[in-house]
């Protein structure tokens, strides 16, 4: 993807940056609250149809959705702390888009919402809805940066909602407003969705797409969506089968709040409740051996329990105990 494309999504890779940071890492500001299901991530989806919109959109077999609310982020101590240092990622691009847009574009970021699939290590095809952004300064923005330089072959074309970003006369980025703050982008192997795919999923109504999964539907009712970070995956996700694991797990699925550390809780669900309480109590069985170790001491900031036939883990960590874990895993 070129440099005009990935300044668009830009942001998503910040998002991600920011998970891979917290990565086994996480604590205290609310203990992933808000709303629950499809009533969750009003930052995130389009203005019209919210969640059950946006997963409408998204193919009957996504394996897993994730959503991250920037709006809750950039309130936090913990962003503003590691703010700097995600933004090193964006470098002179980010800098760029500034100058000549005349706006900081995570500033105007409220939130990203995506489903996909996912491989060992990498992202398959994927849906994503970015809100945010306003249509007509960024479209402005877009075709003044590729005018700019045309003897590199950018261009811009804008057809209505659509706009697309080409480079040497090939198509590098295909997206389309849903809304004026809500951009659209499918991800299709190495390259994005034509005009007509994604009006076609723009178009998509309740009982379409993910809404057509029952068993999908009532998995999100336990999510916590109105979360800072939110996430579930399919049990039966290409990724879980190349995992081989006694038990069978139906989806994991967990939500992050984000304040002056992270607290939040995952759970895992399986088939019984038998099975639920045999994995916690192989976890107590291994906690003493791990409190032996140097990561031990943050072992008490992890609750981990069975509630039916969830594995539930709830964790809250302050900052000081976040920066100990960034410390030691810079040290590795």
């Amino acid at each position: 993807m070129n440099k005009l494309a990935r300044t668009v999504v830009l942001p998503l890779a910040l998002a991600g940056a920011l998970v891979a940071c917290d990565k086994g890492k996480s604590g205290g500001g609310g203990g992933g609250g808000g709303a629950k299901g499809a009533a969750g991530a009003s930052a995130l989806a389009p203005a019209q149809g919210g969640l059950t919109r946006a997963l409408a959109a998204m193919p009957k077999e996504t394996e897993f959705i994730v959503g991250l609310d920037f709006t809750q982020l950039r309130k936090s101590a913990l962003w503003k702390k590691y703010e700097p240092k995600l933004l090193e990622s964006a470098g002179k691009e980010l800098a760029e888009f500034k100058s000549k847009c005349g706006f900081d574009p995570l500033e105007k970021l409220t939130g990203v919402l995506m489903g996909g699939q996912l491989g060992m290590g990498d992202l398959g095809d994927a849906t994503m809805f970015v809100r945010g952004f306003e249509k007509g300064p960024l479209i402005d923005c877009l075709k003044k940066m590729a005018a700019e330089k045309p003897e590199e072959g950018k261009s811009v074309v804008v057809d209505g909602d659509y706009v697309e970003l080409s480079e040497g006369g090939e198509a590098s980025l295909r997206a389309l407003f849903v809304d004026d703050k809500t951009l659209l982008i499918i991800k299709q192997g190495d390259g994005t969705a034509d005009k007509a795919a994604l009006t076609a999923a723009a178009a998509a109504k309740d009982g379409d797409g993910l809404t057509s999964s029952a068993a999908f539907v009532k998995l999100l009712d336990d999510v916590k969506t109105g979360s800072a970070l939110f996430f579930l995956m399919n049990g039966n996700a290409k990724v879980m089968q190349q995992m081989p694991m006694p038990f069978k797990i139906k989806a994991i699925f967990g939500s992050v709040n984000v304040g002056a550390g992270l607290d939040g809780e995952a759970r895992v669900r399986l088939d019984s409740a038998d099975d639920a309480n045999a994995i916690v109590g192989m976890y107590k069985m291994g906690v003493g051996e791990l409190k032996k170790t140097p990561q031990g001491k943050f072992v008490d900031a992890i609750k981990v329990s069975a509630k039916g036939s969830d594995v539930l883990a709830s964790f809250k960590f302050d900052q000081k105990q976040l920066e100990e874990m960034a410390s030691m895993a810079d040290s590795f």
